[in-house]
């Protein structure tokens, strides 16, 4: 079993999640009536939650053998 992840997957997701993205920010922007700067904290504390949940799980993980 591989779990190598082929490009067109890879743009895919990328594509889906930026379509995603785009539509939530109109609707928090036109729909809800947050501010650009409220959208854009709420933005950064995501991102920075995700990038901290990817790096724990990358330093929780142990090393494989190879061979």
């Amino acid at each position: 079993m591989e779990n190598d992840i082929d490009l067109l997957t890879a743009s895919t997701a990328l594509g889906v999640a930026t379509y995603i993205a785009i539509m939530i920010g109109y609707v928090a922007r036109h729909d809800l009536g947050f501010s650009g700067g409220q959208i854009r904290h709420g933005a950064i504390f995501v991102a920075v939650a995700i990038g901290l949940a990817i790096v724990l799980d990358l330093l929780g993980r142990r090393p494989r053998k190879t061979g």
